[in-house]
This record gives C-alpha cells, sequence and structure tokens, in this order.
C-alpha cells in the first residue's frame, strides 16, 4: 500500500525532475517475477527501476543506508529493501528471505557490480549473486542499463533488454567454474545492452549530419 501511494506521489515529480526515455518496455511482463539488475550509478536507481518497470521490486542494498526510523520506514516498509553486510555478505537469514520472496512471485533487484560506479561506459566487474540466485531459483534475469547517472532535469535513458535465464546452468554443479561462466553470460548481456544503445546514438547522430549536409548542398 505504502509503495503504490509514493508511485502516486512521484508520478509528476518523476516526470518533470527526472525525465527519462525507456527503450525496450515490451520486453518484460509486470505480472512475471524476475531478477532485475541494472548497472549501478546513484542511490536513485532503486526508485527509477520501480518508477519505470511499474512494480515493486525487492533490492538488496547495502545496510548503511538504515541510518535513522526514517529511512528505516522507507527501505523497509516502502521499497521492501532487503539489507546487507557487504563486509560479510549474504547471511542465511537474508538468503532465505530472497528465496522466498522469489517463491511468492516478487521480483529481486540487483546491481552485480556490488558498488556505485559513475563512469560512462566503464568496464563492468559483476559478482555471483545475481546468478546464483537466477539459477537456484530458475528464475528470468531482466537486465537493464541507465545510461548517465541521474541529475535534475537532465534526460536520462533507461534500457530494458529481453529476459534470459540461465538454463544451461540448472542440471550443473554449482562450484566456482559454472557461476563464472554463468557470471560471463550475464556481462555479455549487459555489454551487449549498452553497445547496441551506442551503435544506435551513432546511426542517429550520422542521420543528422546527413540531413544537414543534404540541406545545405539544396542552400547554394
Amino acid at each position: 500500500m505504502f509503495f503504490w501511494l509514493l508511485f502516486i506521489l512521484l508520478t509528476l515529480p518523476m516526470c518533470l525532475f527526472l525525465p527519462m526515455k525507456v527503450f525496450g518496455k515490451k520486453h518484460y511482463n509486470k505480472k512475471k517475477k524476475y531478477i532485475v539488475v541494472c548497472n549501478h550509478q546513484s542511490i536513485l536507481d532503486p526508485v527509477i527501476l520501480d518508477f519505470h518497470l511499474g512494480k515493486r521490486i525487492r533490492f538488496i542494498a547495502k545496510k548503511e543506508l538504515w541510518k535513522n526510523k526514517e529511512k528505516s520506514f522507507l527501505f523497509d516498509t516502502v521499497l521492501g529493501c532487503i539489507p546487507v553486510d557487504r563486509s560479510k555478505g549474504l547471511t542465511i537469514s537474508a538468503t532465505k528471505e530472497v528465496y522466498l520472496l522469489l517463491k511468492n512471485n516478487e521480483s529481486l533487484g540487483l546491481f552485480p557490480e556490488g558498488t556505485r560506479n559513475s563512469e560512462p561506459n566503464h568496464d563492468m566487474q559483476i559478482k555471483s549473486g545475481a546468478c546464483l540466485f537466477a539459477i537456484k531459483s530458475k528464475t528470468p534475469i531482466l537486465p537493464c542499463y541507465i545510461t548517465s547517472k541521474p541529475k535534475l532535469f537532465s534526460k536520462n535513458n533507461l534500457l530494458i533488454g529481453k529476459p534470459f535465464e540461465l538454463s544451461e546452468f540448472y542440471d550443473k554443479k554449482l562450484d566456482k567454474d559454472t557461476l563464472v561462466e554463468a557470471q560471463e553470460l550475464l556481462l555479455q548481456k549487459m555489454n551487449e545492452l549498452k553497445d547496441n544503445y551506442n551503435q544506435y546514438i551513432m546511426e542517429k547522430n550520422m542521420i543528422k549530419k546527413l540531413k544537414k549536409s543534404s540541406k545545405n548542398n539544396l542552400a547554394k
């Protein structure tokens, strides 16, 4: 209830202050559960993904965000985040909570790099958590990518890729080699999303230049 109230209250401010063009909305179904993975540039990323995907995604977040009662209410009750001590990793209780929410058809959100990185087009280094949960729970992964760090009144882009499953690993022993192989596949999918967008921008700019050149030639 609190989430949807926040969703309604944020609709106008999000459109005005953080304008976002979304590519690939057709790739996902709100009624299905996913493990949503995305690059991480800002503390606003979970809110952006919740808002533009139109569903409550239960993100794993560092426990330092739970600093006071107000923030605890936001991250616990409204957003439903799962706190994790990054120095210790996922505890048994947090892991159980993840599998329970997936069993209940809720979506899990993860930033597989494990920390924020606002460098544009940096080489992503991802961890194994998303792959582990996806394989053990047999849940599709929904790759997303935010093209730049959110800034007030600055246009931004959210890329949504096609969901995919790590089904080739379902019957394999989940050892280090298997997880590394799965990580490489996830990284490939996320890089494809970013590279396809960069190619789209290059082609768009090239078309603009050709049109401008053509107009100049006609004017002579």
